[in-house]
């Protein structure tokens, strides 16, 4: 177990230069008050280690990574904007950004993180700030909107996004771990909730809500999707259950309209409750969510996207995140989106 007493925020934050302001397009913030223990979750979050109270990035080579306390979304709270640079490490243009968000916890969640430099736009999706990947500065160039829990799916660009990229191709219809992927369905139900869901008091479920990015719009109606002003956008919880028999919930969310979701119509998360009571985000994705006979890591039941067409992603839990393991057909066999 890691030994916090000798890590502290000065020697941890106290090399991190401000990145300047002149290049954003919101609102600088002051810095939240930090716990050793959040400090330090803060670099692992955007993909470094911590060695004597120093960051490493994932090449292996002492960092000093700049950071940016900013508001993103105009609700007064702190984002954090990390930048870093290392030509040998990180790919065109040599640089590497992570964008983070503090959860009612305490701890911090990635919204993204790519190799390339970050500009920032004034325009907003779901009220938060469009980002903007320039040509000479990413390899991925374009812009990323805000998708409801983060900034969208991986790129190639992501270090995180291995799985993402082999998808296309599974390497065999077995997955991950080892044992075969099921496409059989673990549970069903024939209403949009489960009673247990349904039944949850409000303060409970708006936790969930909260966690996962959700927003409440008033009326009792809950979404993502806040730009959709026709009212038909509406997050629902569909199912609260403990599917991995830690004695633990898990809770799914159903955030269904077609103005932020298009032809799919619904997007779909999974969250998990940690030790503490808190609510954790396991998957955000659009298309419908089904878990499975099968198993990954920790006995999380392996999920099932639905999406139009007739090509589906399965994904399995590695530990770590419910990562694409094979993409098939409705009689299982490997196909490709598209």
């Amino acid at each position: 177990m890691r030994d916090w007493r000798k890590i502290s925020i000065a020697s941890l934050l106290g090399a991190v230069a401000c990145i300047g302001s002149s290049t954003l397009a919101q609102t600088a913030t002051p810095r939240p008050a930090l716990t050793n223990e959040q400090a330090i979750q803060l670099f692992e979050e955007a993909g470094f280690s911590v060695t004597s109270g120093r960051p490493v990035n994932r090449c292996g080579g002492a960092s000093n990574p700049r950071i940016a306390f900013v508001d993103l979304n105009g609700d007064g709270r702190a984002e954090v904007h990390l930048a870093d640079v290392d030509p040998r490490c990180y790919r065109k243009p040599g640089a590497y950004f992570a964008i983070m968000a503090q959860q009612p916890d305490g701890s911090w969640k990635r919204l993204i993180a790519e190799d390339g430099i970050v500009g920032f736009d004034a325009a907003r999706t779901s009220g938060w700030n469009n980002l903007l990947l320039a040509d000479p500065d990413s390899a991925c160039p374009g812009v990323r909107r805000f998708a409801g829990t983060d900034y969208g799916p991986p790129n190639r660009c992501s270090p995180f996004a291995a799985s993402e990229l082999t998808a296309a191709s599974p390497p065999s219809p077995r997955g991950m771990a080892g044992t075969p992927i099921s496409q059989t369905k673990l549970f069903d139900w024939t209403e949009d909730q489960t009673s247990d869901a349904r039944n949850l008091p409000a303060l409970k479920r708006a936790a969930i809500f909260q966690a996962a990015g959700v927003q409440a719009v008033g009326g009792g109606r809950w979404t993502s999707c806040t730009d959709d002003a026709s009212g038909r956008s509406e997050a629902q919880l569909a199912m609260i259950e403990d599917i991995n028999g830690d004695g633990r919930p898990e809770a799914m969310i159903r955030d269904s309209g077609s103005y932020c979701n298009g032809s799919v119509g619904v997007a779909s998360s999974v969250l998990t409750q940690t030790s503490t009571g808190a609510w954790s985000v396991m998957l955000s994705t659009q298309g419908f969510i089904n878990f499975l006979e099968s198993r990954g890591a920790d006995n999380y039941p392996d999920i099932e996207v639905g999406l139009p067409g007739f090509c589906f992603p399965y994904r399995r839990w590695d530990g770590t995140e419910y990562a694409i393991a094979a993409r098939w057909d409705r009689e299982g066999k490997p196909c490709h989106p598209g």
